[in-house]
């Protein structure tokens, strides 16, 4: 389970690099009225963007809703592990997720 000050960090982390590498960064990211999901990322895994949402050891859940929700509207969904977001803020690791995404 992941706890809101770990989501506050992660967020912090995800602004630093949307400054960094220049991208737009919204979260949290309404999907439907009821539904927000952690972020989401303009230009980037597809032409309509990045949802993400942060998963967690050991069972790294995904949320199968969120998944036919990003089909429907052809924009790419990345479940992302939260551990690598709670220690320092590594840019390395930012710049190797964009590249994996893509840029359209």
């Amino acid at each position: 389970m992941i706890s809101k000050s770990q989501e506050k960090i992660a967020r912090e982390k995800f602004e630093l690099a949307a400054n960094d590498f220049d991208f737009v960064f919204h979260s949290p990211y309404a999907l439907t009225e009821t539904l927000s999901v952690f972020g989401y990322i303009e230009n980037y895994g597809s032409k309509n963007g990045t949802v993400i949402c942060l998963t967690s050891p050991p069972d790294f859940p995904t949320d199968q809703f969120v998944i036919d929700w990003c089909k429907q509207m052809e924009c790419f969904v990345s479940f992302i592990s939260i551990e690598p977001l709670l220690g320092g803020y590594k840019a390395s690791y930012f710049r190797e997720m964009l590249r994996d995404w893509g840029k359209y």
